[in-house]
């Protein structure tokens, strides 16, 4: 029994504080009103003062090769030393292909796109008037650099202030699986310009998925050039070999003399080795062009955006309440910590 006293003692202290916090907010009821009315007024204000913010989104998804089949037309060009070009996607596998709309370069490549707006030859030169960024602000017009101007690529100013620009969109730049479970990638970006939000993921979607369709299908690029130029060779030196062999019989006027038809001989037996050659590089070319076909990935756009885009500007009612309920709560905490601990110290030192 001795030792539940001090228990109901701290419990009846605790009830008693939480009675007399409550009624100490409750007297001062009207300055919370009056400060959270302020707060409501400064988010309504702050959000009609802010600039609009447009998402543009685009949604597309990726082939999945699976193709086994060519397997077996790997296995019979190797037997001629002939690589078809078929090992793998390397850097850009899987998510990988998520992170390349992220990468510095395609950026880059991005905002150099040639547009035909206003005026502006690329979307970096319709860019510099809309930034806000003092530091990309103050580079422009100290150093005079012009983007509409293709001569002063280059320059290392310009390359700085392209790599503060690539900063910034990037913090608006979202690129993910609308599902984990899908292959379908939506790739988001808010802008306070609709014009440049629209534009510029248009840029960005045809400017990588061009740059993942030429690599992963270079190496097979190559190999099909590569016995193209063999192909076109061999075709040149066996019809030059059919040539000779014409000739050569021409000459041959004595049909008793045995020597003469040497050449034409030798000729022809260039031209039925030039012949096998011929064929079989051929065979090979035709299988590096179903191997090009099949490394070369579809990229299929599902959804582009299309004007006029989702503005995901604030309202001015939840800014009003958003604002409203931050003040109060700051209000009321504020309040608390004083009553708990300016109070208590100002009757001890009573």
């Amino acid at each position: 029994m001795e030792k539940n006293i001090p228990n109901n003692i701290q419990y009846n202290d605790v009830i008693s504080k939480g009675i007399s916090m409550i009624k100490y907010l409750w007297s001062k009821r009207l300055l919370i009103f009056i400060l959270s009315f302020l707060g409501g007024v400064i988010g309504i204000v702050n959000v009609w003062l802010k600039d609009p913010a447009y998402l543009a989104e685009l949604t597309f998804t990726p082939e999945n090769s699976s193709d086994s089949k060519i397997g077996s037309y790997a296995g019979i060009a190797a037997q001629f030393g002939i690589d078809l070009g078929l090992g793998g996607g390397g850097v850009f596998e899987g998510d990988n292909i998520i992170e390349l709309f992220k990468s510095n370069t395609l950026l880059e490549e991005t905002l150099e796109s040639p547009i035909n707006i206003k005026g502006y030859n690329s979307l970096m030169a319709y860019y510099i008037p809309l930034t806000e960024n003092k530091k990309i602000i103050k580079l422009v017009k100290d150093h005079k650099i012009d983007f509409t101007d293709n001569n002063q690529k280059g320059f290392r100013i310009r390359d700085s202030i392209m790599k503060v620009a690539i900063k910034d969109i990037n913090g608006s730049l979202n690129v993910d699986k609308i599902d984990k479970k899908l292959t379908i990638i939506k790739v988001s970006f808010i802008y306070k310009d609709e014009v440049f939000a629209k534009k510029f993921v248009e840029a960005l979607s045809n400017t990588a998925i061009k740059y993942y369709a030429t690599y992963k299908s270079e190496k097979a690029r190559q190999n099909v050039a590569i016995l193209q130029y063999q192909a076109d060779s061999v075709k040149a030196e066996l019809f030059g070999s059919v040539t000779n062999v014409a000739e050569l019989n021409d000459l041959n006027v004595n049909p008793t003399k045995q020597a003469a038809r040497v050449g034409s001989q030798k000729r022809s037996i260039d031209v039925q080795v030039n012949g096998a050659i011929y064929t079989e590089i051929l065979k090979n070319l035709e299988l590096a062009k179903i191997t090009l076909r099949r490394e070369t990935p579809f990229i299929q756009i599902v959804d582009k955006p299309i004007y006029p885009l989702k503005n995901k500007k604030m309202g001015r009612l939840f800014g009003g309440i958003l604002g409203a309920f931050i003040v109060g709560f700051l209000t009321v905490l504020f309040l608390a910590i004083k009553k708990s601990f300016v109070v208590p110290t100002q009757i001890s030192k009573a």
